[in-house]
């Protein structure tokens, strides 16, 4: 077997100097560690505060529920009065509720009625004359009974329908 050399390139170029050596000194065995006292404080008062947030609007929710339901109940009653009330005048307008009162203050039916049918100003059927003698004078200073207690009822209903 025959050996071979092989021939290496000679470097030819200037060298540089060599690269100083960094400094060296002391280091203690144990790093020292930061304090993270300041983040874990920031952390807690942030838990702290986000649980506070949200019991005080869990308290405010609970409150915002029980006045609701007053509400509600007091929706509840006033619809009650409204309809009682609407009831009662009901029964005041009726025509059975004034005769009564019209015979109660001395007022007699008349023999024949007409009716003014107010669209056209037409008058429909024919009405009787009365006989004088037999007529009479009815003096009212006030507002009978009933009429006062139908205003008294028609305002008590504006005011619930105004109300709720």
């Amino acid at each position: 077997m025959s050996l071979m050399t092989v021939a290496r390139p000679a470097f030819r170029g200037s060298r540089t100097a060599p690269a100083p050596r960094a400094r060296l000194r002391v280091v203690d065995a144990t790093p020292k560690t930061q304090s993270h006292a300041g983040f874990v404080a920031l952390c807690i008062t942030l838990v702290v505060a986000g649980l506070l947030s949200a019991l005080m609007l869990n308290i405010q929710r609970a409150e915002s529920s029980f006045v609701l339901s007053d509400l509600r109940g007091e929706q509840t009653q006033l619809h009650d009065t409204r309809v009682t009330l609407e009831a009662e005048l009901s029964m005041k307008r009726s025509p059975e509720t004034l005769a009564v009162e019209a015979e109660r203050l001395g007022l007699v039916p008349s023999p024949s009625t007409a009716v003014l049918r107010l669209s056209d100003n037409e008058v429909l059927g024919v009405a009787a004359h009365v006989d004088p003698t037999d007529s009479f004078t009815v003096i009212t200073p006030f507002v009978s009974v009933a009429q006062k207690d139908v205003a008294r009822i028609e305002r008590a209903i504006a005011g619930v329908v105004q109300g709720g």
